[in-house]
């Protein structure tokens, strides 16, 4: 794992911490590579149930790509496509539930990770922006996974005036899930956790899949999509466990201990 990256398990939850505090924790190609291998290889572990996006420092989450990286080149990898863009498929196509744990401020290509992750609980200090156009670019990248988050009118004003959001605004428009003081962020973070552990893994992969799968698909398609979903998730292991311990009056037992 690169220096840019940390990475520890804690039980049964991966922590990843964005580790360049010095230049506000911006993603450089070691960042994005190890980033997107870890979350890869986070998606098959049977031995976890989730993955955790954090970062060092308190002052920036992420800042979004390193523009001073090979003047500019953070925009293309050797085999054509975007680094940031490779996280981000890496965390929409991850079969664990990948949570952001905000405590800074996140700003441009940053966006673009915390619209990904399917989780998100912020320091109620933290501003969220999108900067792009004050130094010539646009955020085209981050807008295509942001149109399936906040409205479109708030990600005009967000993208064309280069204009930054507060915590409490970011949770109103749906962008995170929750603000709260950053005492009380590493309570909400185990909060969830602890919830997710409650529930059954195999449903929540399916259902993520699903859920990514119908985003983009026209109306039309979508009940008949969503039978087939439901129809095998319903003859799995884990809903005829679900079902007996309901009946049972007890706790159900999932395939991995939990």
């Amino acid at each position: 794992m690169a220096d840019e990256l940390l990475s520890e398990k804690r039980k049964d939850v991966l922590w990843l911490t964005l580790n360049r505090p010095d230049v506000h924790n911006a993603m450089n190609a070691a960042m994005t590579d190890a980033l997107t291998h870890a979350i890869r290889t986070a998606s098959s572990d049977g031995s976890l149930r989730a993955v955790v996006i954090t970062a060092a420092g308190d002052r920036s989450f992420c800042s979004g790509a390193d523009l001073k990286e090979s003047a500019g080149g953070m925009f293309r990898s050797r085999d054509g496509t975007n680094p940031i863009a490779d996280v981000i498929r890496a965390i929409e196509t991850c079969g664990k539930i990948v949570i952001a744990r905000i405590n800074g401020r996140v700003l441009a290509g940053g966006l673009g990770l915390v619209a990904a992750c399917d989780l998100a609980y912020a320091a109620d200090q933290t501003q969220f922006g999108l900067p792009e156009v004050r130094v010539g670019l646009f955020p085209a990248m981050v807008a295509a996974t942001l149109l399936a988050k906040i409205p479109l009118s708030r990600l005009h004003e967000m993208a064309y005036l280069g204009q930054s959001i507060t915590a409490a605004e970011a949770e109103r428009i749906g962008l995170i899930n929750r603000t709260v003081p950053s005492a009380e962020l590493d309570g909400v973070i185990e909060e969830v956790l602890s919830r997710l552990r409650q529930n059954a893994p195999g449903a929540i992969a399916a259902g993520k899949a699903a859920l990514l799968a119908m985003r983009d698909m026209p109306a039309s398609e979508r009940l008949a999509f969503a039978e087939s979903v439901i129809a095998k998730i319903s003859s799995s292991d884990e809903a005829r466990e679900g079902r007996d311990a309901f009946a049972g009056k007890h706790p159900p037992i999932w395939a991995d201990g939990s």
